[in-house]
């Protein structure tokens, strides 16, 4: 288990514009990325570097290429849990509580049919400043985004994740 700080971010019009469109195209390449995966992992056969390097190309210059590798590495991740859990469930060993085993699914609310909003921020690119009493968060493109929730965790800052929830609320988790 993983501890984890959440922030809710309070942006201003113009800054949940650039979320909007950040976590738009992070969530497309996502499921691009996914859907060449299913498409090889149905067919019987499977290529951790198909159609990664094209994807990482078209997409390292609209979201830079720390963040389009960071969601590139979060697909991978969930492909092997994924085939981790097929191994343990061939082997009759799946813990009881997980009744069925899927592959990864698209980044996509499947009661509205919409695209789930979300990106992956790399540790290295963003970070967090307490400046008067109120804290921003800095992350690339010049965004300054003010924050607010607690520190329950310190230590070595990890990835990002910002997303975007039903509430019509922008949340970060480091």
């Amino acid at each position: 288990m993983k501890r984890v700080n959440k922030f809710r971010l309070r942006p201003t019009k113009e800054q949940e514009k650039v979320l909007f469109s950040l976590c738009e195209m992070s969530s497309v390449l996502w499921n691009k990325l996914n859907y060449i995966r299913r498409q090889l992992f149905f067919e019987g056969w499977f290529d951790w570097k198909e159609g990664v390097d094209e994807l990482y190309n078209e997409f390292k210059r609209i979201l830079g290429s720390a963040t389009a590798q960071q969601i590139i590495r979060k697909n991978n991740e969930a492909w092997r849990s994924f085939f981790s859990l097929l191994r343990l469930k061939n082997q009759g060993k799946l813990p009881s509580h997980i009744r069925k085993v899927s592959p990864p699914r698209y980044w996509k609310d499947r009661l509205l049919s919409k695209r789930k909003l979300m990106t992956v921020i790399r540790n290295d690119c963003y970070r967090i400043e307490e400046v008067g009493g109120k804290k921003w968060l800095f992350l690339p493109k010049g965004l300054k985004i003010r924050i607010t929730g607690e520190f329950k965790w310190r230590g070595k800052q990890g990835r990002l994740e910002i997303f975007y929830d039903l509430t019509g609320r922008w949340y970060a988790v480091c």
